[in-house]
Formats: structure tokens, sequence, C-alpha cells
């Protein structure tokens, strides 16, 4: 996978996680349910695809050079032994048929490796029962023609194999073509519906759904959402920001602020608004980063304090 693709795989993976922690909320609706499971269906596919498109052809290029290595050594140890038997019975076609090295049959091409070996195997064959003596015997023979075969079934093998990846990188493309079209047009439409009744899983949704560049951060990002103990957001809340830095933020119709453009360090939000107990949250960021970090507020005069932890994600 490109960058671009790896940054949107990411995005893809938050989308997924996302509807997992929450298949409570969604999975009574036939819609979401069979676009969800399409989408997650795409996802896979592309993680297939990607475990496909890194597979590399150098291990079957090095296991192709050490069969044909062995097979050279083998083939060479049968032919010397001919030349020694051509040489003591002046059988001079016999000699010539031999006369080959391993560096020869290294450097030919992988048909003509395989042809001065099987022809090394065939020449000296009618007189492998005389030649044990010389060192050839018909075990050493038939050593070699299983080299011979093991080397030949491995002769377009990396070939094969960059042209497997390479359909995978059309597959991959393909996929992801698919997922993304399938966010635009569908899921983006389908939560929608969720604004109002679920706020917080329509904001997390709209926080998630967003392709950030894992290759290009270069300052401190703090960012979440405002909600009240039902879930929904609550606009107009004042988030005072100090520490490393001092700013405020109004939160929008729903609930959501951000700063940007902070550096490393630490921080301290406090979140008011009107009816609800002010709270307080201190955050220290080591990296640059985004921090998203939520409040739940408690109504005056009582209620259960059910803050959203605070969490830091790279993206």
């Amino acid at each position: 996978m490109n960058r671009h693709q790896i940054n949107e795989l990411n995005m893809y993976d938050a989308v997924e996680q996302l509807f997992n922690a929450n298949t409570s909320i969604w999975s009574g609706n036939s819609a979401m349910s069979a676009t969800v499971a399409t989408f997650i269906s795409h996802v896979n596919a592309i993680n297939a695809n990607d475990t496909v498109q890194k597979t590399s052809s150098i291990g079957t290029t090095v296991s192709k050079q050490n069969a044909q290595e062995a097979m050279a050594i083998a083939a060479v140890a049968v032919a010397n032994a001919g030349k020694a038997y051509a040489t003591a019975t002046s059988n001079a076609v016999l000699f010539d048929a031999m006369n080959h090295t391993k560096s020869e049959i290294m450097q030919a091409s992988d048909t003509d490796a395989d042809d001065i070996c099987q022809n090394i195997h065939d020449n000296l064959n009618p007189y492998i029962a005389n030649t044990t003596a010389y060192g050839a015997t018909a075990a050493s023979l038939t050593n070699l023609q299983n080299l011979i075969n093991a080397f030949s079934a491995l002769i377009g093998k990396p070939q094969l194999q960059k042209s497997i990846v390479t359909n995978a990188t059309i597959t991959l493309a393909q996929h992801f073509a698919a997922a993304n079209a399938l966010l635009k047009n569908q899921l983006d439409a389908l939560m929608v519906q969720y604004q109002t009744s679920n706020a917080v899983f329509y904001n997390q949704y709209k926080e998630v759904r967003v392709i950030n560049d894992i290759g290009h951060r270069h300052t401190v990002t703090l960012a979440g959402f405002v909600y009240d103990n039902h879930g929904h957001a609550i606009s107009g809340a004042t988030i005072v920001l100090s520490g490393g830095a001092s700013h405020h933020k109004i939160t929008n119709a729903t609930g959501a602020y951000k700063f940007t453009r902070l550096h490393i360090g630490s921080f301290t939000l406090a979140v008011s608004a009107s009816g609800f107990v002010t709270q307080t949250k201190n955050i220290s960021v080591a990296q640059n980063e985004t921090v998203h970090t939520d409040f739940t507020m408690v109504a005056t005069g009582g209620g259960t304090n059910t803050n959203t932890p605070t969490s830091a994600n790279t993206q």
C-alpha cells in the first residue's frame, strides 16, 4: 500500500472499531446492519490483499538459486566421474558430454542450466554400471535427476510471484474505491439519524471518519465533546485551556471543541456550562499528537459523574 492508502485504512479501522463497540445502537437497523457488514468485508479484503502485496519474490529467487547450486554441484560431481571413465576408455564423445563446470552451469540461463545437467545425466546413464570406481553410481544419478526436477519446478516462479503481487495491488485499489464510495454514499447518510438520538455515537463517527496523514504531525491538538448524562450534546459550554497555553473555546451544536497548534507539555482543561457542575482535567502530552478527551457533565444539584476517561491517539 502507498502512504495515502495506509492513512485511509487507519480511518477504516477506526470506523470498524467504533461500530464493533456500539452494536447495540445500530444492529437493529437493517439498513445499517447490511451496510456495516459490506464495509467490514471490504476492510477484510484490503487486509488480505495487502498481505499478498507484501509477499516478496526475493524468497522464491533465493530458493531457486540454492536449487541451481545444488543441481550444479551434483552434476559436476557426476561429470568428473564421467570424464575420468571416458579418458580411461578413450571415449571422446562421452568426454565432451561430461566437459562442464559449476561456474558454467551457474552462469547459464535457467533453461540452459537445466539442459546442461540433464545432458550430463542422460549421457552417463548408459555407462553407470561401470563408473562406480570413478565416483558415479546409480544412486548419484537418481539424486542428480531429483535436483534437476526440483530446479525445473522453480523456473519462472519469481516472475509468477511478481504477477500475483501486481494483481493484488489492482484488487486493493478496487476495494479502497468501493469502501470509500460506501462510506460517502451510504454510511455517512445513515449516521445522520443518530445526530440527535445518540449524539455521542454520531460525534464519535464524525471524529474517526477523518483521514489523517500519519506522516505529517507537527503540533499538539486537544479535542473532544461535551455531553450531559444522557449522551446529549451540550452546546455553548466554555472550555478554558491553561498550562502550556491559555485559550478558551465554546462548544458548537454537536458539543465539540478543539484546540490546535499547541506545543508538547502539560495542560488543564476546565469545562463550565449553565446548569452543570464545572469539571477539570489535567493532560500531559509527550509527543506531537491529537489527544481526545470528552466530558460528561453532572447537573447542578446531583447526578453521577460519568466522565469519559482521557485517551490519547496519535493519528
